[in-house]
């Protein structure tokens, strides 16, 4: 298992809280679904084992062949499409999607920009009157909780011997962006202890800015779910809208 791979495992594989809303959209569409930043497969896997045909695009090519050798293993098989979000003309899928989705605020990764970039890019490879999903930081939430994290407790996983643990510190908010920083540790069979300082960097963007970028491509909003994750995390909005028919 590469390192890519399992790091995604260690900090987002124990998240379920927003499952339940990709299936229930899942289950009114009869078509291919598009999953952006599909990363190790946490959500695609998902989807997979529940009977949908899914496409999962992510950037790194490594995150991917991590996610193919897993549906290769358990099946069923998931199409899996290397792609950068940032550069969405050159996105091309082997089916029209009937439903895309964006867990973990991997719309949050683009600019203003990019954003509308993206969502006209995604009106035209999408099947007519397709429901686009992204989800948000519900920033409500997140100030509720604080900047700091000193509650949480790290994020741990043992794999082939090695002991993989990753700890959020703390969440810097900035005019244009939210930085989470988290402390990677791995633990050798032998003992050895390495420790590594990571940043992820999300663009702030609030559900009705991100809604009024969707009218701007051309696509009509369709109303907002709520990801409720727990006590000192902050909660998720879904925005939901519809491609042309």
């Amino acid at each position: 298992m590469n390192e890519a791979t399992i790091w995604q495992q260690v900090e987002f594989g124990s998240y379920g809280a927003d499952v339940p809303v990709w299936i229930e959209l899942a289950a009114d569409t009869g078509g291919p679904i598009l999953e952006l930043g599909a990363g190790a497969g946490r959500v695609a896997l998902e989807l997979a084992e529940n009977g949908h045909r899914v496409i999962a695009l992510d950037r790194d090519q490594q995150l991917l062949d991590g996610l193919r050798a897993q549906s290769e293993r358990t099946g069923p098989e998931i199409t899996v499409v290397q792609a950068d979000l940032a550069s969405p003309a050159d996105i091309s899928l082997p089916a029209d999607p009937s439903l895309v989705i964006g867990p973990l605020h991997v719309i949050q990764l683009l600019d203003q920009r990019g954003r509308l970039a993206l969502l006209r890019r995604l009106a035209e490879l999408t099947a007519p009157g397709a429901a686009i999903a992204l989800t948000v930081v519900d920033e409500s939430t997140l100030m509720s909780a604080g900047t700091g994290a000193p509650q949480i407790l790290p994020d741990m996983r043992e794999i082939d011997d090695w002991v993989f643990s990753s700890e959020p510190l703390w969440v810097q908010v900035s005019d244009d962006a939210l930085t989470v920083r988290r402390i990677r540790e791995r633990v050798s069979p032998e003992g050895a202890v390495d420790r590594q300082v990571h940043d992820d960097l999300l663009l702030r963007v609030s559900p009705d800015q991100l809604e009024r970028e969707a009218e701007e491509a051309g696509l009509r909003p369709m109303g907002r779910r709520q990801i409720v994750y727990g006590p000192d995390e902050a909660d998720s909005t879904v925005v939901i809208v519809e491609g042309p028919s």
